[in-house]
């Protein structure tokens, strides 16, 4: 990748993922979001995580790291994005059963 789709990759997230993330985090419920009884601050840590992720990984690129370095970040970044998964996936157990009163 060139270091222009680093940049881009990395102000994109922090506009369309990292702000959104911390908003919820500080206590910003989204009107969708707001019916459900299950903690929304899992959301907000999930996209939190997955910025750390992009930030992991693009960094390297963009220092222009070894090729030992960049393998490390990839697999610091893999497990960063499985952690959002899981946080996700706790997020959506969590709300399932208001989703069944409500039907």
């Amino acid at each position: 990748m060139t270091t222009w789709v680093s940049w881009v990759l990395l102000t994109g997230g922090a506009v369309l993922l990292l702000a959104p993330s911390i908003a919820v985090l500080l206590g910003w419920r989204p009107s969708w979001l707001a019916r459900t009884g299950a903690p929304t601050r899992l959301l907000g840590a999930a996209g939190v995580v997955l910025y750390g992720a992009v930030l992991t990984s693009e960094v390297a690129r963009l220092a222009e790291a070894p090729s030992g370095v960049l393998k490390a970040c990839s697999y610091i970044a893999l497990g960063l994005i499985g952690c959002a998964i899981v946080l996700v996936a706790l997020y959506d157990f969590l709300a399932e059963p208001s989703r069944r009163r409500s039907r």
